[in-house]
C-alpha cells in the first residue's frame, strides 16, 4: 500500500469503529469518577483494547486504575498515544476527558489494524493515565519509567474556537501555608490570644504586595480556606492555599522562595508558628515543531480548519512532564468552532456528549492515527523531533 492508501484505510478503520468508541464515551460521560477513583473507564477502556487484540496491563506504576495496551510488529518505532478519562468533582466531564480517552482508542485501533494490513513496522501504545486533573497520574508514571523507550507520544484534548496544536503552557506548583497561634476570648481575655487568622490576613496582604515586583508571566493566587468560625474567639489557627503559575519554569524557584519568606515573616509578625508544605504541579509542555505540524496537516487534510503555529496557553496538565523527556504533539480538538468558551463549565460538559462530541471524536482520532502512521513510514521526522526536543532542553538550560 502507498501511503495514500495507508491513510485512507485508518479513517475507514475508525469509521468502522466509532459505533462502539462513541458509546464508551457517552458511558464514561454518564459515569464520572475523580482521579484515581476511575474504575469503571478504565475497566471499560482496557477490556475494549483487549478485545482488539493488544496486550494489556493494569494497575501499573502502582496505581489502580492505570493501564497500558501494546500491540508490536517489528522492530520500528514506539509510539504511544495516552488516554485521560478523570473527571471533575461536582461537574462531571466538563473538561472532556471522555473524548480524550476514546480519541486515543480510535487512533490505537485504526493504527493496529493498519499495521497489521501492510509492511510497516512499529509499536502502538496506549498509556491510560488517571488524574490529570489532580494528582498528575503522568508524572507518577514518568518517575517509574512507564514511558522509557518511546520516541514519541501524542494526546487529543478538547478545546473551542479554532482547533489547534498546542505551544507552550503554564507551570505551576501550590502551597498549603498554616498558621497556629493561641485562642483566648475574645471580649474578656482577647490579650492572651495569639491570632492565627492575623496571621493569614497579613499573609494575603503581603502577596498582594509582591504582585507589584513580579514579571506579567508570573501568578500567585491565594485563598484563605480555614480559621476559626466563632464570633468571640480568638482564632489559634488558619490555613492558606496558595497556587504559583508562570510560562517561566526558572521563576517557580525564585517565586517560591518569596512565599516562603512572606509565610516566615508573617509569623513573626504576628507571634504565631507557621509551617508550610509544597504540593509539586505540573511543568508547561516543552513544545515540539515537528510533531505539531505533522500532526496540523493531517487535520487539515480532514477539512479541520487549524491555528497556524503552535499558540501558547496559560493552563497547566501534566503531559507538561512528559513533553520535556519525549517528542510530544497535544492537539486541541474544538468542540466550538465559532466563539471561545471557559472549560470546565456546565457549558463545556454538554458539548463534550453532543454532535460537536462525535465530530471531535472522529476528527482527532484519524489526525493522530494518520500522523504515526507517516511517522513508521518516515523515522527522519522523528530524529529530527528528537533534536528539537534536545534544542530544547539545552536553550532552557542555559536560561536558568
Amino acid at each position: 500500500m502507498d501511503k495514500d492508501e495507508i491513510k485512507k484505510l485508518s479513517r475507514e478503520i475508525i469509521d468502522r469503529e466509532f459505533d462502539q468508541l462513541w458509546k464508551l464515551a457517552s458511558y464514561i460521560h454518564a459515569n464520572p469518577e475523580i482521579a484515581f477513583e476511575e474504575k469503571k473507564a478504565a475497566h471499560a477502556l482496557s477490556s475494549y483494547l483487549q478485545e482488539q487484540g493488544f496486550a494489556v496491563k493494569t494497575g501499573i506504576a502502582g496505581l489502580d486504575t492505570a493501564f497500558q495496551a501494546v500491540f508490536k510488529k517489528g522492530n520500528g518505532p514506539r509510539i504511544a498515544v495516552f488516554a485521560e478519562y478523570d473527571a471533575l468533582k461536582g461537574l462531571g466531564h466538563a473538561c472532556g476527558h471522555n473524548l480524550i480517552a476514546t480519541s486515543a482508542l480510535g487512533c490505537a485501533a485504526a493504527v493496529k489494524q493498519v499495521l497489521e494490513s501492510s509492511e510497516l513496522e512499529g509499536s502502538i501504545e496506549v498509556y491510560g493515565t488517571p488524574a490529570e486533573e489532580d494528582g498528575g497520574g503522568k508524572i507518577i508514571m514518568l518517575k517509574q519509567g512507564v514511558f522509557e523507550g518511546l520516541d514519541a507520544v501524542f494526546l487529543m484534548h478538547p478545546t473551542s474556537a479554532m482547533a489547534r496544536i498546542g505551544g507552550e503552557c503554564a507551570s505551576f506548583t501550590d502551597f498549603e501555608i498554616e498558621y497556629f497561634g493561641k485562642s483566648a476570648h475574645a471580649e474578656s481575655h482577647p490579650e492572651n490570644g495569639i491570632n492565627a487568622l492575623d496571621a493569614a490576613n497579613l499573609f494575603y496582604q503581603a502577596v498582594g504586595l509582591a504582585r507589584q515586583q513580579l514579571r506579567d508571566s508570573i501568578h500567585i493566587c491565594c485563598i484563605i480556606a480555614e480559621s476559626e468560625r466563632d464570633i468571640g474567639r480568638i482564632p489559634d489557627y488558619a490555613r492558606l492555599g496558595v497556587e504559583i503559575s508562570t510560562m517561566h519554569v526558572k521563576d517557580i524557584e525564585t517565586t517560591k522562595q518569596k512565599i516562603i519568606n512572606i509565610a516566615e515573616g508573617m509569623a513573626l509578625a504576628s507571634g504565631c508558628k507557621v509551617r508550610y508544605k509544597e504540593i509539586p504541579g505540573y511543568y508547561g509542555r516543552m513544545p515540539n515543531a515537528v510533531l505539531a505540524e505533522l500532526c496540523r496537516q493531517e487535520m487539515i487534510a480532514l477539512g479541520e480548519p487549524m491555528m497556524e503555529g503552535m499558540p501558547s496557553d496559560a493552563g497547566g496538565e501534566d503531559l507538561g512532564n512528559v513533553s520535556r523527556e519525549i517528542p510530544a504533539c497535544n492537539l486541541y480538538m474544538t468542540l466550538l468552532p465559532e466563539k471561545k468558551i471557559s472549560g470546565h463549565t456546565d457549558q463545556f460538559r454538554e458539548l463534550a456528549i453532543s454532535d460537536a462530541g462525535k465530530h471531535c471524536l472522529s476528527i482527532s482520532s484519524k489526525a493522530m492515527a494518520n500522523s504515526i502512521l507517516t511517522l513508521y513510514q518516515n523515522p527522519t521526522l522523528l530524529k529530527q523531533a528528537k533534536a528539537e526536543l534536545k534544542r530544547r532542553q539545552e536553550e532552557e538550560a542555559r536560561n536558568e
